[in-house]
C-alpha cells in the first residue's frame, strides 16, 4: 500500500531554507511532518480525537522516508536583497536585509510524497487519518508559502516521470531529514520550550538524515572525513595553495604513524590493505583486485566562497576513500579517520599543530559536494595521465581521467582546457610547486571546465596526483544561462 500526500503551492513559489543562502528543495519530510502537527493541533482540532491523531502521527514517523516527485523548477533571486525596516518594535527601526532567493515553478506547481507501508487494517486506518489531517495544512516553508495538501491511499505505486522522482538515501551529511520514532513528542517539547522563551534547539528531534537523489544523477559515492588544521586552540594553520602537497603529506604521515603504532590493526586488516589504503603502496595483483584499488586521497580544500572574496588559503583537508567499496576497506577507513582526530601534525618531525574532525556539512566543503550540477570547473589543475600528441590533446586525456574516475564517456558533453585559473582565488597551473624530479612534473597540467549531460554530485577529483588534491573540481551554477539554472534537469 502507499500513502500519497500531494502538495500544491498556491503562489507558485517556495522559500524554505537550509540556511540564509541555501534553499531546501524539495521540502524535507520533516518539514511536512511539522506542518501536519501544526495543522492538527490548532483550534478545536487540538482537543478532539487526539488519540487517533497522535496514533496516526506516530505511525507516520515510524515509516521509512518517502519518495518525492518534484516538478520542474527554477532558482531565482540569488544575490538580490531588499533592505527593509526590521520588525523590532522600536520607534527608530534598524533596516535589515531580506533575500529574494526563491524557487519558482514555470509549469507545474504540484509535488507528491509517497510512503510505502504494509496494508493491514490498523495501518490503513492511520493512513486515512493522515489524509484527513493533510487538508488542515496551510503553509509549507516560510509564512508566504501557502499550500493546499490532499491525501490518498493507493494500492500500488502509480507510474510517473522517473526524471522527476527523487529517492531517499540515508547519509550522515544529508541535507534532508525524515522523522523517526519519538519525533512527535520532541516537537511538542520544543514548542513548550519556545513558549518559555528558551531556545528550542536545546531539544533534539529524532530524525534520519537523508540525501534525495534523482535516478539520472551521476554520484561519486566514497566515504569521506573532513579535518581542520589547528595550530592551537585559538588559531588555525593556513597554507599557501601553491604548496598543496605539504598539508596533504602531513596528514598522510599522521595516518601512517597511527596505523604503525597499532600492529593489531595491521594484522586484522592485512598488510596489503593497510599499505595500499593509507600509504598508497602497491599491493600484489590478487589483493589489488580484491580491494578495487582502494586508496585514501588527502585533498586540501582551499577556503572559497560564492562571492569570490575568500582568501583561497588551505585550512582543511578532506580524506576520501577512493575505491573503498568492500566492507573491510570502509571499516578501516572509518577506524583510521576516527583514530587520528586530535592527532599531532608534524612538518619534518617538528610539531606544528593538530587535526580536528569537522562536519561534512561545513560551509566551505559544501561548495564542493552540494547538489548535483552539470557544469564543473577545476580549483586545482588536472595533471594529465599521459603526454599529448597529434590526435590526443589535453581534452582527450582529461576524458580518460574522468573515465578512470568512473564517468561514462557518453555522459560528457564538452571539455575545455585553460592555462589560467577559471575559479576566483585559484592559481595558474604552473604556479603550483612540484619538484622537477617528481612523477607529477612529467606530464602537463591544465585547468578545465567539464559540462556533463547529466547532473553530477559528490567530491570530484581526477587525474594524476588526485591523492594529493590535484584535479579538485567544484560544481558551478551558471546564472546567465537558463540551461544551467534548471537544477534538476539536463
Amino acid at each position: 500500500m502507499q500513502l500519497n500526500l500531494t502538495v500544491t503551492f498556491a503562489t507558485g513559489r517556495y522559500h524554505g531554507r537550509i540556511s540564509e543562502d541555501e534553499l531546501e528543495f524539495p521540502p524535507s519530510p520533516s518539514r511536512l511532518f511539522q506542518a501536519l502537527i501544526a495543522g492538527s493541533h490548532c483550534g478545536a482540532y487540538g482537543v478532539i480525537h487526539t488519540d487517533k491523531r497522535d496514533r496516526a502521527l506516530q505511525w507516520l514517523e515510524s515509516l521509512e522516508p518517502p519518495v518525492i516527485e518534484s516538478p520542474e523548477y527554477l532558482e531565482t533571486g540569488r544575490g538580490i536583497k531588499s533592505w527593509v525596516p526590521n520588525n523590532d518594535n522600536q520607534q527608530a527601526h534598524k533596516k535589515t536585509d531580506k533575500s529574494f532567493l526563491a524557487i519558482t515553478f514555470p509549469a507545474n506547481n504540484t509535488m507528491r510524497y509517497r510512503w510505502r507501508f504494509e496494508g493491514n487494517q490498523e495501518a490503513i486506518e492511520d493512513g486515512t487519518v493522515i489524509c484527513s489531517m493533510a487538508r488542515l495544512i496551510t503553509h509549507l516553508g516560510q509564512h508566504q508559502d501557502t499550500v493546499y495538501v490532499r491525501g490518498e491511499i493507493t494500492a500500488d505505486a502509480e507510474a510517473s516521470d522517473e526524471s522527476n522522482v527523487r529517492h531517499p538515501v540515508e547519509r550522515n551529511d544529508g541535507d534532508w531529514t525524515s522523522p523517526k520514532a519519538g519525533a512527535l513528542y520532541a516537537y511538542r517539547q520544543r514548542y513548550q520550550t519556545w513558549l518559555k522563551d528558551d531556545s528550542k534547539d536545546n531539544v533534539s528531534v529524532p530524525a534520519r538524515r537523508l540525501h534525495y537523489r534523482s535516478p539520472e544523477t551521476i554520484r561519486f559515492d566514497a566515504p569521506m572525513a573532513l579535518f581542520e588544521l589547528w595550530r592551537n586552540e585559538d588559531e588555525r594553520l593556513r597554507y599557501d595553495p601553491r604548496d598543496l602537497r605539504q598539508p596533504a603529506a602531513m596528514v598522510r604521515h599522521t595516518m601512517i604513524q597511527w596505523i604503525e603504532a597499532r600492529p593489531a590493526f595491521r594484522e586484522h586488516y592485512s598488510e596489503e590493505l593497510t599499505s595500499r589504503l593509507i600509504a598508497g603502496h602497491e599491493a600484489d595483483k590478487q589483493h589489488s583486485v580484491q580491494f578495487n584499488g582502494a586508496h585514501i586521497a588527502c585533498v586540501p580544500i582551499p577556503s572559497l566562497d560564492e562571492e569570490g572574496v575568500a582568501d583561497g588559503l588551505i585550512r582543511r583537508v578532506l580524506l576520501i576513500g577512493l575505491g573503498c567499496k568492500e566492507e573491510k576497506a570502509i571499516e578501516l577507513f572509518e577506524s583510521v579517520t576516527n583514530g587520528i582526530n586530535g592527532s599531532t601534525l608534524k612538518d619534518q618531525s617538528v610539531k606544528v599543530g593538530y587535526l580536528k574532525r569537522a562536519s561534512l556539512n561545513d560551509s566551505v566543503l559544501r561548495l564542493f559536494t552540494r547538489k548535483a550540477y552539470r557544469v564543473w570547473r577545476t580549483v586545482t589543475p588536472i595533471i594529465l595521465t599521459g603526454l599529448m600528441r597529434r590526435g590526443r590533446g589535453a581534452e582527450v586525456l582529461i576524458a580518460r581521467a574522468l573515465k578512470q574516475a568512473g564517468v561514462n564517456q557518453n555522459d560528457i558533453e564538452s571539455i575545455a582546457t585553460f592555462s589560467g585559473p577559471i575559479v576566483p582565488k585559484t592559481l595558474r597551473p604552473l604556479d603550483y610547486r612540484i619538484e622537477k624530479t617528481s612523477y607529477l612534473a612529467q606530464t602537463p597540467r591544465y585547468h578545465a571546465e567539464v559540462i556533463f549531460r547529466r547532473p553530477v554530485e559528490g567530491a570530484l577529483v581526477i587525474g594524476r596526483g588526485r591523492h594529493y588534491g590535484f584535479g579538485l573540481m567544484i560544481p558551478c551554477l551558471e546564472r546567465k544561462s537558463g540551461d544551467f539554472i534548471r537544477s534538476n534537469l539536463t
